[in-house]
């Protein structure tokens, strides 16, 4: 069956039957229909249950991820926030697989092929993360070396001892965000920390539904740009909503 239109010239342009009709410097020309195949090939079920893992995780941490990536596509990309956080946690092993089911299906578990590449095999392990290369913010901001937590009381703890004020990127009126995130909820909790002129210690009220016993939680920190500013000769520009690179700050028991 024809599903194509005629310019002016006549040139058809659509599909027809199992041919597709293209027109290319004003010349008419018939191309094969590609139809990929769709094969449940081990390696297969892993990149895809990896990249369903990453877009659910990405919900969870909505918050954090919308924040802390802001700035990170470029513009006229058609880049979301959301899709750079999933590509920056893709590559650098920040998502790894919990079980070992594939090595029997002859994957390893970075997904690539081991010489066994059968299809319909089903795999039965899942996704998981490693919190310590978990990315949360992405930019070219200083994020303050030392930095530190701890719970105390109920509250949260974060000390900067070095809130790196002499780096060209920064600015005093950075702010200081920290995230929650526990994954038997799972959530993320944001909480805009002070200026960097003074983020010298702040203390953070921390929620009090706890979903049990286990409730772990995973602690990360970056600085966001609030204000306009040059520096450098005018060579480096900072707008508001850059971000630093997130760093982990421990796990800790609520």
């Amino acid at each position: 069956m024809s599903h194509t239109d005629r310019n002016t010239l006549g040139l058809e342009h659509g599909k027809i039957g199992d041919r597709i009709a293209v027109v290319l410097d004003g010349k008419q020309i018939y191309k094969k229909l590609y139809k990929p195949t769709n094969p449940r090939t081990p390696k297969q079920q892993m990149h895809r249950a990896k990249l369903a893992f990453a877009n659910r995780l990405s919900k969870e941490l909505a918050e954090a991820v919308n924040l802390g990536f802001e700035m990170v596509p470029e513009k006229g990309s058609g880049q979301t926030a959301r899709n750079a956080f999933v590509k920056m946690n893709w590559d650098n092993g920040a998502l790894v697989w919990l079980e070992r089911e594939a090595d029997e299906a002859g994957i390893d578990v970075n997904g690539q092929s081991q010489g066994n590449d059968a299809s319909g095999v089903e795999l039965s392990g899942e996704w998981g993360i490693v919190p310590q290369r978990l990315v949360l913010a992405y930019g070219p901001r200083y994020i303050g070396q030392g930095m530190t937590a701890e719970v105390r009381d109920g509250r949260l703890h974060v000390s900067c001892p070095d809130p790196g004020l002499d780096d060209p990127h920064a600015a005093k009126d950075d702010r200081l965000m920290v995230a929650v995130y526990r994954p038997a909820v799972p959530t993320v909790h944001v909480f805009p920390g002070p200026f960097r002129k003074t983020c010298k210690e702040c203390h953070l009220e921390l929620p009090e539904d706890v979903a049990g016993d286990d409730d772990v939680m995973h602690v990360y920190a970056w600085f966001q740009a609030t204000t306009y500013h040059r520096s450098g000769g005018g060579k480096i520009t900072v707008r508001p909503g850059q971000a630093s690179p997130s760093i982990y700050l421990g796990s800790f028991m609520l």
